[in-house]
């Protein structure tokens, strides 16, 4: 996966002067909201069962304020451990308006140990990420980068992209976005696939909007083509529940199929 809850709120936002670059969106988030999905590895054409994940959020405070933080759990059993093993945790902590304050990565994914954190700091109309890395050799690296716009993480990017009007989208546009990757920031671009049935794990079909995270990488020839780093597949509802995510790793497609949902308050 290198390659995911008030007027209160909003003061919080004009005290920090951020609400010239983050778009603010109000009451999407609740506590106590927990999705849990079973992960799926292809390998050699089949599907098997690899572990699991688990997306929480919960209310909490950051400095003193009101803010939401998101989790996404993830692990692989001990039969997919023998072809790749996940230990993830991918956490952000967002106003009640989705706007990033901090971002948290651990991951242990085959033979690499990521851990990754950014802040984010917004004043005079400028969003500034501030993020370290550090190496599994020990090694720490301290970057940061200001922009106009809002500078998003992959879980606050997932969860911003719940509040966009599909309505107003045709198939195949494409939202750029600044996001903080362990030290720097790359646009990403967020291309809307339109609308599809998904089907989770009850059987239990779902009418989804489609959206893909994707990435300009260099091919073999040192060319600038696009990667899909992560899909999802969000209710065509006003809850917008990730229902199903499509993670694109080096050896193939790990997915993460919707098993039961919690409802927060």
């Amino acid at each position: 996966m290198k390659k995911h809850l008030c007027a209160i709120g909003l003061l919080l936002l004009l005290a920090m002067g951020s609400h010239a670059q983050c778009p603010v969106r109000e009451g999407l988030l609740s506590d106590g909201e927990e999705i849990r999905y079973e992960l799926f590895f292809n390998w050699r054409f089949i599907w098997i069962k690899a572990g699991d994940a688990c997306l929480t959020t919960r209310l909490t405070t950051y400095n003193d304020a009101p803010a939401y933080e998101s989790t996404l759990l993830a692990s692989t059993n001990a039969r997919a451990d023998l072809i790749f093993r996940l230990r993830d945790t991918i956490s952000t902590v967002v106003t009640p308006g989705m706007v990033p304050l901090y971002f948290v990565k651990r991951c242990d994914e085959g033979k690499e140990m990521i851990y990754d954190r950014a802040w984010f700091d917004y004043e005079d109309g400028v969003a500034t990420a501030r993020q370290t890395k550090v190496y599994g050799d020990g090694r720490v690296r301290e970057t940061s980068h200001s922009d106009s716009r809002c500078i998003y993480d992959m879980v606050s990017l997932l969860l911003y992209s719940r509040s966009l009007d599909t309505e107003s989208l045709s198939v195949g546009d494409r939202m750029q976005y600044p996001m903080v990757t362990g030290v720097k920031v790359e646009e990403q671009n967020l291309v809307y696939l339109g609308k599809q049935e998904v089907e989770a794990l009850s059987g239990e079909s779902y009418r989804c909007q489609v959206f893909s995270l994707v990435q300009k990488r260099k091919n073999k020839e040192g060319k600038l083509e696009d990667k899909e780093i992560i899909r999802f597949y969000t209710t065509d509802d006003d809850r917008h529940l990730p229902i199903q995510l499509d993670l694109i790793l080096k050896f193939g497609v790990a997915k993460a199929k919707l098993a039961s949902v919690k409802e927060g308050k």
